[in-house]
């Protein structure tokens, strides 16, 4: 929750509260050593300094999440886990409970990204045991959701991504909604050369502002931050990040560089200022 007990998270500008600009970073498993891991994102809160306009976190990869943790302490950049177990504790042989995470300091989970559901077959339903287990615990979710091929046809595309978002929620309390980070990654873009382009982008995160809208009503909706992941660089941020239904991004591969994540960084706080 923020200071005043609110689960919105905004900023004030001109009087008017605003939801505030995320960028996040998700490692995957490139990065697996202590040494690696803890200098690198040293790094990333050194040249994050002063930029609290920004919510920033960071996704390590699990084996290096209590280092992380304790390189990031002063810092003003958050982490969390990549995935965690459904279940808060017992005989889960091999998961990772949030309960570790919480004890660590951490404040964001990943949850549902396709290479969750692609490679270790997860499905919709532990997508939302997982969803409703982080918020009952205070977390953020970081929820990924995204269609498998490019889809013109917008009803199409709707229907599929309505399907992934309103099961993912299931039966959580509709306050706890605006606390959710939805993260669009279309499954198509994901690792490749380029993002997906940017008009298809912004169009998608009205249509996922929309979904919301009509199963929650406007006040979640207009709470809820959305942001995009795949491929993005600091070449494309600018362009992506330019519409109103853009909260920030969620970078992969490009976030391994500290310049181009400062880079990436202040042209997300500048945009959103402007806009």
């Amino acid at each position: 929750m923020d200071d005043d007990g609110s689960i919105f998270k905004t900023i004030e500008k001109g009087g008017i509260c605003m939801r505030q600009p995320v960028v996040g970073i998700s490692y995957k498993t490139y990065v697996n050593t202590v040494d690696k891991a803890t200098e690198l994102v040293k790094a990333l809160a050194e040249v994050a300094t002063n930029e609290q306009a920004v919510e920033k976190f960071v996704f390590p990869s699990l084996g290096v999440v209590y280092p992380v943790a304790q390189a990031l302490k002063g810092s003003d950049i958050a982490f969390g886990a990549q995935n965690i177990s459904p279940y808060e504790n017992g005989a889960y042989t091999g998961e990772v409970s949030i309960e570790s995470i919480i004890d660590m300091g951490g404040t964001h989970v990943e949850i549902g990204h396709a290479e969750r559901q692609h490679i270790f077959h997860e499905t919709l339903d532990m997508i939302h045991l997982k969803t409703k287990l982080t918020l009952e615990k205070g977390l953020t979710p970081v929820l990924c959701v995204g269609e498998e091929e490019r889809l013109d046809n917008k009803e199409e595309r709707k229907d599929v991504l309505k399907e992934q978002i309103l099961t993912s929620f299931g039966d959580v309390d509709k306050v706890l909604i605006p606390k959710v980070i939805l993260a669009y990654e279309p499954v198509w873009a994901i690792g490749k050369a380029e993002a997906a382009e940017a008009v298809y982008v912004h169009e998608t995160h009205e249509i996922i502002r929309e979904i919301v809208q009509e199963a929650y009503t406007t006040e979640p909706a207009e709470a809820v931050r959305i942001i995009y992941g795949g491929s993005v660089s600091k070449d494309n941020v600018h362009e992506i990040i330019s519409h109103d239904d853009v909260d920030g991004v969620f970078i992969g591969r490009f976030g391994h560089d500290p310049a181009n994540y400062k880079q990436i960084l202040e042209t997300v706080k500048q945009v959103k200022r402007k806009g």
